[in-house]
C-alpha cells in the first residue's frame, strides 16, 4: 500500500512539471491569453480599409455603411446602382497601400476590378482613394461619391451605351482599301444628254474597263426614257476620282453617290475579296444571332470566310450619365465581345488592276494567279466568268507542258547543260507508252535549250524516264509539289503522285498522267524558275511568309535560258515584249478528260511571277501567252503611269496584234493524239 501511494504521487508531480513546461512553451511560442490578435475595424487604419474592402466584394453594403463615418442616404444606393447597371460577373476590391499620419488621417488606395458579362477576359478596372479619419482612438471611412470612382458625382448614375460598329475594311499590301464603308459613286447616263454613244462607250472603257458593254447594251435600248438616269457601274470614291477626267470627255455621263460597302472597283479581285450582300433565310440560319432579315453579309470570299472578324459586334461603352438629361458625362471603357478589325491581303492594287485589264472584254473560262517570286505573296488573283468558282486557286489541272520546269531543273541538277545535245525525234516509245509531237515535229538531236523552247514532249518523256521515279519526285518537291499554300480561302497546290511505272513517269515528265496543280500553284512555279527558291503562297499578311524550298544551284541560270529561250525563239513568242529582256515563260497545252485541251503559260517577269489558264482554250502559245502579254503591258503602263503621272502615253497597252503573234512557232504541230499526253 505504501508503495502503491509513492508511485501515485510520484505521478502527479510528473503531470504537474509537464503541463508547466507546456505552458512555458507555449508561452514563449505566442500562446495563451496574452497573445497578439489582429486588430479590429476601427481599432486600426488598415484594419479598417480592409474590412470596408472585403464587404464591398461580398456587396454588403450595410457592412461597408457601418465602417463609414456619417455615411450619406445616397451610401447604399448609389453601390446598388453600380451592381444593377454593369451586372458585373466578378467584383473584386483590393486594398493596395494604406498611408496614414499622424494628425490622425490615413488615404486607402483600392483597386476596383469589375468582369462584365460581355468582356470576361478583358476587365474594367480603377483605382480609388478611400479617406478614413480617426475620432478618440476609433477609424472610419469619410465616404464621397468619389469613393466610388474618381470621375462619380452627386447626380451621375453608372450606365451602358451602345455603338454599331461598320464592317471592317479588307485592304491590299499596302493599305489600300479594296473593300470598305464609304462613299459609292453610281456612273451612267442621261438619255437625252448623250450626243455620241460611241464616245460614251469608248469613255467608259477606257476610264473603266469592262463597263463599256454595259453602258453600249443599255444605250442600244429602244425604250429610253429622257430625263431617267440608267446606272452603268458603281465604284468606290478613290475609283470614281481616277475615272472621272476621263467620263467628262463625253456628254451625258453623270454620277450619283450613296452610302454602303464600297469596293476598290467593280468586281475587283472579286473572288478573292467577294462581296456583300442582303442576307439570305440560309445566311441567317448559317450565321445565327444576332443578324435578321436585312442585314448584308458576306458573299463569297474573303467578305464571307471572314464575316463574324469583319463585322464583330456592337461596342459596348461603360459610362458616368447624367441622371437628369441623361448626357454622358465620362467614358469609363469600351468593349467588344467579338473583336473585329481590317483584313490585310497580299494583294496589289497596281497588279491586280493589271490583270482586269487584261481580261476586260474577253469571253473565256480562265484564271490568272500572280505571285512575288520573293516571298510568295499572292499579288493578284482573277477567275472568269465572274458568276462562277475560284478556278484560279481551287481548280486542279493536269499542268501539261509547264511541267516540263520541273523536269528540266530535275536533267541539269543531275548535270545535263543546256547546250547538251538531246533526241527529240517524231514518236517515241517509252515503257510501252507512244509519245508523239504532233505534226510534224521531229526536231532530231537537238539541245536541252531548243528542245525545251520548242516543248519536245517526246525529249522530256525520255528525259524524265532515264531519271527515275525518285529523282522526279525530289525536283516536284523542290518546286512544291504536295504543299498546299496559306489561304483561309479553299486552294490547292500540285500534286505528283508516285508514278506507277515507266509509262506513267514518262507521261508525269510532261505533265500529263497523274500530275496536276492549281494556276496558283503554277505561278509559284514559275516564279521559282527565276529566282531559285521557291516560296508558299499566301494571301493574308499576318500570315506569312510561309515555307521555303532551295531549287538546285547548278539549274538556275540555265532555267532562267531556258525559259527565255521559250518567248524569243519558241512556242511563247507571243508573250514576248519588244523593250524588255525581263520576259521569260513556257507554254502548255495540257490534255484533259474527253479530249478537252487547256492553254497555259506561265512566266515570270522582275520580281513576280504568273501563270494564265484557258480552260478548253487550245493551244497555250496561241491563246494563253497573248493575254500573259496584255497583262505584263497593262502593268508597265500602270508602272509608267505612277511615276510620271501627266504622262497620258497608253500605246503599249492597245498596240498588240494578235494576228501576228504566232508567226515564229505553230503550237498545233505540238498537240499529240494520246489523251495522256500534252504539249506546247
Amino acid at each position: 500500500m505504501r508503495q502503491f501511494l509513492a508511485a501515485a504521487t510520484a505521478l502527479v508531480v510528473l503531470a504537474g512539471v509537464v503541463a508547466g513546461a507546456w505552458l512555458l512553451l507555449d508561452s514563449t511560442l505566442g500562446g495563451g491569453d496574452d497573445a497578439a490578435e489582429p486588430p479590429e475595424p476601427g481599432d486600426d487604419a488598415t484594419a479598417t480599409a480592409e474590412a470596408y474592402a472585403q464587404a464591398w466584394t461580398a456587396g454588403d453594403h450595410l457592412a461597408m455603411a457601418a465602417l463609414v463615418r456619417d455615411p450619406p442616404t445616397e451610401f447604399t444606393g448609389v453601390h446598388q446602382q453600380l451592381r444593377d447597371a454593369l451586372q458585373p460577373s466578378r467584383f473584386e476590391v483590393e486594398v493596395r497601400t494604406v498611408d496614414e499620419d499622424p494628425d490622425g488621417q490615413a488615404t486607402a488606395r483600392m483597386h476596383v476590378t469589375l468582369a462584365l458579362p460581355f468582356a470576361e477576359s478583358e476587365p474594367l478596372t480603377w483605382q480609388v482613394d478611400l479617406e478614413l479619419l480617426r475620432d478618440r482612438g476609433q477609424w472610419a471611412a469619410s465616404w464621397t461619391p468619389a469613393s466610388v470612382h474618381p470621375e462619380l458625382r452627386s447626380g451621375l448614375v453608372f450606365d451602358l451605351e451602345t455603338t454599331s460598329v461598320e464592317r471592317s475594311p479588307i485592304l491590299a499590301h499596302d493599305g489600300t482599301e479594296l473593300a470598305g464603308s464609304g462613299t459609292r459613286v453610281i456612273f451612267g447616263f442621261e438619255p437625252s444628254a448623250v450626243t455620241d454613244p460611241d464616245a460614251v462607250v469608248e469613255a467608259f472603257e477606257e476610264a473603266l474597263p469592262g463597263s463599256g458593254s454595259t453602258a453600249e447594251r443599255l444605250l442600244a435600248r429602244d425604250d429610253l426614257v429622257d430625263g431617267w438616269f440608267y446606272p452603268v457601274v458603281t465604284v468606290s470614291q478613290a475609283a470614281a476620282d481616277a475615272a472621272s477626267s476621263r467620263l467628262r470627255e463625253a456628254g451625258g455621263i453623270l454620277r450619283q453617290t450613296e452610302g454602303g460597302r464600297t469596293t476598290y472597283a467593280q468586281d475587283f479581285a472579286l473572288h478573292v475579296i467577294g462581296r456583300v450582300e442582303e442576307a439570305t433565310a440560309e445566311d441567317l440560319e448559317r450565321l445565327g444571332e444576332p443578324y435578321v432579315a436585312g442585314d448584308e453579309v458576306g458573299r463569297i470570299g474573303l467578305e464571307r470566310e471572314f464575316e463574324r472578324e469583319l463585322t464583330g459586334s456592337d461596342l459596348i461603352t461603360v459610362v458616368l450619365r447624367d441622371g437628369s438629361d441623361n448626357a454622358v458625362r465620362a467614358e469609363l471603357g469600351t468593349f467588344q465581345q467579338q473583336p473585329s478589325g481590317p483584313l490585310t491581303t497580299t494583294l496589289d492594287v497596281t497588279v491586280q488592276q493589271a490583270v482586269e485589264n487584261a481580261l476586260a472584254g474577253l469571253d473565256a473560262t480562265l484564271a490568272v494567279v500572280v505571285v512575288d517570286a520573293t516571298s510568295g505573296a499572292i499579288r493578284a488573283s482573277a477567275s472568269r466568268p465572274l458568276t462562277g468558282y475560284n478556278r484560279a486557286f481551287e481548280g486542279r489541272y493536269p499542268p501539261g507542258s509547264t511541267f516540263k520546269i520541273v523536269t528540266a531543273e530535275a536533267v541539269i541538277a543531275d548535270g545535263l547543260g543546256a547546250e547538251d545535245p538531246v533526241a527529240c525525234p517524231g514518236d517515241v516509245v517509252v515503257g510501252g507508252l507512244q509519245v508523239t509531237n504532233a505534226g510534224t515535229l521531229a526536231l532530231g538531236e537537238t539541245t536541252l535549250r531548243t528542245a525545251f523552247a520548242r516543248s519536245c514532249n517526246t525529249t522530256f518523256a525520255q528525259l524524265g524516264g532515264a531519271l527515275g521515279d525518285e529523282a522526279m519526285a525530289e525536283a516536284a518537291t523542290r518546286f512544291g509539289f504536295g504543299v498546299e499554300p496559306i489561304s483561309p480561302l479553299t486552294a490547292a497546290g500540285g500534286s505528283f503522285p508516285p508514278p506507277t511505272d515507266l509509262a506513267a513517269l514518262a507521261a508525269a515528265s510532261f505533265g500529263q498522267a497523274e500530275v496536276t496543280a492549281s494556276v496558283l500553284h503554277m505561278a509559284s512555279v514559275a516564279a521559282a524558275s527565276n529566282t531559285g527558291v521557291w516560296h508558299q503562297p499566301y494571301l493574308l499578311v499576318a500570315e506569312g511568309p510561309g515555307e521555303s524550298r532551295q531549287l538546285a544551284a547548278a539549274a538556275f541560270e540555265p532555267l532562267r535560258e531556258l525559259m527565255r529561250a521559250v518567248v524569243v525563239e519558241g512556242t511563247g513568242t507571243a508573250a514576248d515584249l519588244p523593250d524588255t529582256t525581263e520576259v521569260r515563260g513556257k507554254t502548255g497545252t495540257a490534255q484533259a478528260l474527253d479530249g478537252v485541251e487547256h492553254a497555259w503559260f506561265v512566266g515570270s517577269y522582275g520580281e513576280l511571277g504568273f501563270a494564265v489558264l484557258v480552260e478548253d482554250g487550245g493551244a497555250g502559245g496561241q491563246v494563253a501567252a497573248p493575254i500573259a502579254r496584255r497583262f505584263l503591258e497593262e502593268l508597265i503602263a500602270l508602272e509608267r503611269a505612277a511615276l510620271d503621272p501627266g504622262n497620258d502615253d497608253d500605246s503599249g497597252t492597245d498596240e498588240t496584234d494578235e494576228t501576228d503573234e504566232t508567226d515564229e512557232t505553230d503550237e498545233t504541230d505540238e498537240t499529240g493524239d494520246d489523251p495522256e499526253q500534252s504539249s506546247g
